[in-house]
């Protein structure tokens, strides 16, 4: 089988989303079924996902303004809890860093 091209992904994601009749339920009990490491491949995506959406070079107005707001406000939790719970050196790691490679 073919690799899908990261274009050809996103175009499958937002085809999914874009549908009156989506479960995300079924979604999230289909990934809870992939292998262990492939999930924690996803949500390292979705976590740098989170970190681009909190930064300016997001483009966003009022359809999505509410995306960046709460990806700034995660990406400020983690580091507040971060820095009161880990060493120094963990300093600059984030969201999508802090989870281990296989």
């Amino acid at each position: 089988m073919k690799a899908k091209t990261a274009e050809e992904t996103v175009q499958t994601m937002t085809d999914f989303v874009n549908n009156f009749s989506m479960n995300p339920q079924e979604f999230i009990d289909a990934m809870n079924n992939e292998h262990r490491t492939l999930q924690q491949s996803f949500t390292r995506l979705v976590f740098m996902w989170i970190e681009h959406c909190a930064t300016d070079e997001y483009h966003h107005d009022l359809r999505n303004e509410a995306t960046h707001r709460i990806s700034k406000e995660l990406v400020d939790a983690f580091a507040k809890a971060k820095e009161a719970q880990m060493p120094r050196h963990w300093a600059d790691v984030k969201p999508s860093q802090f989870l281990s490679c296989i």
